[in-house]
């Protein structure tokens, strides 16, 4: 694992790394009962070694990848032995499962972090990413108002007028999850873009390139993406958390976006000083999904500022809970039949804006055919 510190992560933003939680952010988290979901990934272990760090009064990691889980924790009972542990292996998408664990546990707030999130890998398998990204929402975000907990939706810029099937089931999971609300329940969606560093992101591939002396793949040099560290974003949410009164989404002032040529030259340069040789940087193109510029607002979300100055709420007019749950419905149904094809398709018409690409539905289509061979194969879009 080539992890970055937190000066060469200043050098590739180009800016100081922030130190946001305040003595009285950590206080508001002392004895409090806090259940992480994908608790084992990039922004979840982050989570947990904060939370960790406030004294919570119970501490439940919940994740289906039982090396990661192993790995966060191993250093959480390393690193902060005293607080009370519970580590969890279970999918969140068995209702009956995750039930029963928010039961035991009876957290009083639930950061849901679990997701698919690779957006080329998660184009060409629509089923898997509705069943984890919006059915397991529904499913834990059904067991935090069972049991009386906060909770807060890990969402991501990809939600904005989104060209990927990623981003459009985390633009489904949000409206899923903002139709629950009601006086006893106060969920709250927090978007951000990418976390420089995490795994399998676009920085970890370009190292493992130059140091295995390979041109670094890059989409195109003239696209932006806007990035923020683990441990600045991860201490936002944990802010937005403690400011929000009502069911809302919320965004975190990212600055301004990244060139990725930019950040490829100023990775080379980091890895000349600390030996590896210079290579070429090859230009691959968009893959399908991929936008030029990313977003965090669209879809008639208003910004208005909150007490903090990175953090802003978006206002928005809500949909309808019946208008949601007929689209769950009609996603269950083409899961359940195995048709890739017909949740596509369903999905397209519950998320404005989310435009289908050839690849995902040439997928899709090739998943769902030998069920329905009298489909016919999908033209693709000139």
């Amino acid at each position: 694992m080539n992890a970055f510190t937190n000066a060469e992560l200043e050098t590739l933003l180009d800016r100081p790394v922030r130190r946001l939680l305040t003595a009285a952010d950590r206080k508001a988290f002392t004895g409090r009962r806090v259940l992480i979901t994908g608790a084992g990934g990039s922004v979840g272990s982050e989570l947990a070694r904060q939370i960790a760090r406030c004294n919570p009064g119970r501490l439940t990691l919940v994740d289906q990848s039982e090396f990661n889980l192993f790995q966060i924790e191993r250093e959480l009972a390393d690193t902060v032995p005293r607080i009370a542990l519970e580590p969890v292996l279970a999918d969140i998408t068995r209702r009956t499962v995750v039930r029963r664990v928010f039961r035991a546990e009876r957290p009083s707030v639930v950061y849901h972090a679990a997701a698919y999130k690779h957006v080329t890998m998660v184009e060409r398998a629509a089923c898997a990413a509705i069943t984890v990204n919006v059915l397991g929402t529904l499913v834990t975000a059904d067991a935090s108002r069972e049991s009386g907990a906060r909770f807060v939706l890990i969402s991501s810029d990809k939600a904005a007028a989104p060209r990927s099937v990623m981003g459009a089931t985390k633009r489904f999971a949000e409206l899923v999850v903002l139709s629950r609300a009601d006086a006893g329940f106060r969920p709250i969606v927090i978007r951000f873009g990418n976390v420089l560093g995490s795994s399998g992101s676009v920085l970890t591939i370009m190292r493992d390139a130059i140091r295995r002396g390979r041109p670094i793949p890059v989409t195109d040099p003239e696209a932006t993406r806007y990035f923020m560290t683990a441990g600045e974003a991860v201490s936002l949410v944990m802010k937005a958390d403690l400011l929000a009164r009502r069911p809302e989404t919320y965004w975190l002032d990212m600055g301004q976006p990244v060139r990725v040529g930019d950040l490829a030259g100023r990775l080379l340069a980091l890895e000349a000083a600390a030996g590896y040789r210079p290579v070429p940087i090859e230009r691959v193109g968009l893959r399908a999904g991929e936008k030029l510029r990313e977003e965090l607002t669209t879809q008639g979300l208003r910004m208005c500022p909150t007490r903090h100055s990175r953090i802003w709420v978006a206002r928005q007019r809500p949909r309808s809970r019946a208008g949601v749950d007929d689209a769950v419905r009609t996603l269950r149904r083409h899961i359940a039949t195995g048709d890739a094809l017909g949740a596509l398709e369903a999905m397209a018409d519950a998320v404005q804006d989310f435009a289908i690409s050839d690849e995902a539905r040439e997928s899709a289509w090739a998943q769902t055919q030998p069920r329905d061979a009298c489909r016919r194969r999908p033209a693709r879009v000139a």
